[in-house]
C-alpha cells in the first residue's frame, strides 16, 4: 500500500477587523507582497520566498495555501500574524479562529486502473467519470467525507477533508473496494 503524501494544505482565519490591504502590502516586511485590485481584490503575501501563499482580504479574512505539512501551515500563520502585529494602524487580534480547511494528498495504487470498470464496480451513484471532460474518475464514498480522484495510471488524489486520518481511511476504503472486486 502506498503511503499518503500531503501536497497542499489550506487554512483560513479571520482578524475580526477591516484592513487597508494596499497599505498593509506596502508596509509589511515580507519577501513577497502583491496587490493589484484591477486583477484581484486580495493582497498576496509570502513570508518565505517560494513558500506558502497568504491571501488577505479587506474584511480581515485570510487564507494560507501551499504548505505540505501542518507544521509549515501553522508556522506560516504565526509568522504572518507576527509581521502584521508589528504594523502601525493594525489593531490587536487575539483569536483568528485559524483552522485547516482542506488537505490535498496523493497516493498510488499498485496497478493501473480501468476507470470504466471501476466506475461501475464502485457504483454510478458514488462516481463521476466523463473522460471527455476530465481524465480521472471522481469517487465520493458515502462512508467517508472525502473526494478521491482516481487516474488510469493508479495515481489517486485525496481531497475534501481537513483530517489526514479521514483521507487515509478514504484511500484504504477505495483499495478494499478494488480488492473485493478483483477477488
Amino acid at each position: 500500500m502506498s503511503e499518503l503524501q500531503i501536497v497542499n494544505i489550506v487554512g483560513a482565519g479571520d482578524l475580526q477587523q477591516e484592513l487597508d490591504v494596499e497599505q498593509v502590502g506596502r508596509d509589511i516586511a515580507l519577501p513577497y507582497s502583491e496587490y493589484d485590485p484591477s486583477n484581484y481584490h486580495g493582497l498576496y503575501l509570502r513570508p518565505v520566498e517560494d513558500g506558502p501563499l497568504i491571501t488577505v482580504y479587506r474584511s480581515g479574512k485570510y487564507i494560507v495555501t501551499g504548505p505540505s505539512s501542518l507544521e509549515e501551515l501553522y508556522g506560516t500563520n504565526e509568522k504572518f500574524l507576527t509581521k502584521l502585529g508589528e504594523l502601525d494602524g493594525v489593531g490587536e487580534f487575539e483569536d483568528t479562529g485559524f483552522a485547516v480547511q482542506n488537505i490535498v494528498s496523493t497516493a498510488e495504487l499498485d496497478d493501473s486502473v480501468n476507470l470504466n470498470a471501476l466506475s461501475i464496480s464502485l457504483g454510478l451513484e458514488a462516481t463521476e467519470y466523463e473522460p471527455e471532460q476530465f481524465p480521472g474518475l471522481i469517487y465520493r464514498p458515502a462512508e467517508y467525507p472525502v473526494v478521491l480522484l482516481v487516474f488510469a495510471t493508479g495515481k489517486v488524489v485525496i481531497t475534501g477533508t481537513a483530517d489526514t486520518e479521514v483521507a487515509r481511511k478514504g484511500f484504504e476504503h477505495l483499495q478494499s473496494e478494488m480488492d473485493f472486486e478483483s477477488a
